[in-house]
């Protein structure tokens, strides 16, 4: 692309935006998935995991002290495992990110904590392998605020104390299944009262929570070793004063120990013009994606192309030690990354044409264009583009052309430079993160023609030079019988025509021998061609540069009476035809 016309286009786009010139197209139909990670930065979680009151990861336990270490406001400490002698439970077993815990009756895990604030969320992996011995399973409790399974229908809830001592539950909606690990996250904010519970990262249940709560202790005890069931536990996690966003939960489900720093910052450093005319193509629009966390990764799109960077780190899952990979986006440790993005473009449906051959039979001939197409926007930023026409691309001259309407509003003109001969027709749009939409143009092209005939010697012939002298000789001209007549036609359009080729019929011409002379009164007022369509209609060629300002007026000289040639061969066939009668062979 020409660098003065991409920042020709540059100031265009930052002109049409701020200004609002051209509006904002609107979808015929949207469908707007939901974005939500691919709009931040992501950081592994540090390895005190200082953003987390309680963590517990149980992934080891010191067998000589009977501990296993987990994190309490950033700070190390050791929380004492309960065993079963007699079952040897709990047992280290594989777990969703290295080990985890399996606990049997009398096995449990116990620490010191507490809670001050009214806000909490609990989260933590789990697998309920056999709750035949007991009807209610502790997964988790601090201060008898807990997460219990419920053998009668396999449903998890949380359960507290309230502040004036009655005893308040907030139960998941899903029955959940046997031998199978779900990831729970309870959001109890008893301040707004808006509180969920989310199994795997997906809202099961939400309520109006009240009353506040009470703590009957600072223990926290994973698996209270009174409980009964075999549950394998992983990845215990409360927060103190933070109602996790879904965003977060989701995070945590699907990568691990990682956690949110900050809105990506996109940058838009180029918008495409998307060509209507086209069936199907891919556009690209420059991005730029940044970060002020020194830690942080970046999101980049899968599709993007032309990166700016290319040997930056990408983020692992905990989970499978793979590349984090979601939503189509990939994440990058970098502070800045430029690249482009596709954009995808596709006609649905045409519904007519303009057609590049007419045939103006007829006093007006109406012709309606209409197109839909979709656009995709596969990223999780807001994408600025032009969608953009070549009226010389459909046939019509850029001077003159028909109006085009971009979902019911009009197109507007724009040149690259005030000395182009270029010329579009454009309209802005902002295309949401995953964005699918679909939208329509529409035109209606006019063509209409008036016609004077009247009988006129080679001399007045050369005497018309424009429509209106033509009237005034057809008001004048004696009407009766004449060798030559003139034909003066008026076309009449909304636009004038670059590679469109237009004939209009000549009624009372049976030859193209019989058309002396044909001329152009408009444009370039050259002689034009005279021809035989293929139903043997003889008609005159109009070209595209006969046209001025949507007009174009030509005159035709013509003998009207049959040729010399064709009367004497129509009366010797009289001839024959009275003599075959005569004879009694017919005719007469």
């Amino acid at each position: 692309m020409d660098v003065r016309f991409r920042k020709a286009l540059g100031v265009l786009v930052v002109a049409l935006f701020l200004a609002a010139l051209a509006g904002t197209a609107s979808a015929a139909e949207t469908h707007v998935p939901k974005i939500d990670l691919p709009k931040w930065v992501i950081v592994p979680e540090d390895s005190s995991f200082s953003d987390v009151t309680l963590f517990c990861g149980l992934d080891a336990y010191d067998a000589s002290t009977n501990t296993t270490p987990c994190y309490y406001s950033g700070t190390l400490t050791n929380a004492t495992i309960v065993f079963n002698t007699t079952t040897g439970y709990p047992k280290l077993v594989t777990g969703k990110i290295g080990n985890a815990f399996e606990f049997k009756t009398g096995a449990g895990v116990s620490g010191s904590a507490t809670l001050s604030s009214q806000q909490i969320t609990i989260a933590l992996w789990f697998k309920v392998i056999d709750d035949s011995d007991r009807n209610y399973i502790r997964l988790f409790d601090i201060g008898d605020l807990a997460i219990v399974w419920r053998s009668s229908d396999n449903k998890i809830y949380a359960q507290w104390i309230s502040e004036s001592g009655e005893g308040k539950a907030f139960i998941s909606q899903s029955s959940l299944e046997l031998g199978k690990w779900y990831f729970a996250t309870f959001v109890l904010s008893f301040d707004t009262g808006e509180s969920y519970i989310y199994i795997d990262a997906d809202v099961d249940a939400s309520t109006s929570i009240t009353g506040g709560y009470t703590l009957t202790s600072s223990t926290f005890k994973i698996h209270p070793d009174t409980n009964g069931g075999d549950v394998i536990v992983d990845e215990v996690r409360v927060y103190d004063g933070k109602a996790l966003s879904q965003d977060e939960v989701n995070l945590l489900y699907l990568a691990g120990r990682k956690k949110l720093s900050e809105p990506a910052s996109f940058r838009q450093i180029f918008s495409p013009l998307i060509d209507l005319t086209r069936d199907r193509a891919t556009f690209y629009a420059g991005l730029e994606v940044s970060t002020t966390d020194p830690s942080g990764y970046v999101p980049v799109p899968e599709s993007a192309v032309n990166m700016s960077i290319t040997s930056a780190e990408k983020l692992k899952s905990d989970y499978t030690n793979a590349d984090f990979y979601y939503q189509g986006h990939y994440w990058y440790r970098a502070d800045k990354i430029q690249f482009n993005l596709p954009i995808q473009f596709e006609t649905i449906r045409t519904n007519g044409d303009f057609d590049d051959v007419i045939i103006l039979d007829e006093d007006q001939k109406t012709y309606v264009y209409e197109r839909e197409f979709k656009v995709t926007n596969p990223t999780g930023a807001k994408l600025n583009i032009v969608y953009s026409l070549d009226p010389t691309a459909l046939g019509f001259s850029v001077l003159q052309y028909p109006q085009f309407e971009l979902d019911g509003v009009r197109m507007v003109s724009w040149r690259p430079d005030e000395n182009s001969s270029q010329l579009y027709l454009i309209r802005t749009d902002t295309l949401e993160p995953g964005e699918i939409s679909t939208h329509w143009i529409r035109s209606i092209w006019t063509l209409s023609k008036e016609e004077l005939n009247f009988p006129a010697k080679l001399e007045d012939f050369r005497n018309i030079l424009d429509w209106q002298t033509a009237q005034k000789m057809a008001e004048n001209a004696v009407k009766g019988k004449a060798d030559t007549w003139v034909k003066v036609i008026k076309v009449s359009s909304n636009a004038d025509v670059s590679n469109v080729t237009i004939y209009v019929p000549l009624k009372d011409v049976e030859d193209t021998n019989d058309v002396i002379e044909a001329v152009a009164l408009t444009g370039s007022r050259e002689t034009l061609q005279v021809e035989e369509l293929e139903d043997g209609t003889i008609a005159v060629k109009v070209p595209a540069d006969a046209f001025v300002s949507g007009e174009a007026e030509i005159k035709v000289f013509y003998n009207k009476e049959t040729s010399w040639w064709k009367s004497i061969l129509d009366r010797i066939m009289g001839m024959v035809k009275m003599i075959k009668s005569f004879f009694g062979f017919g005719g007469g």
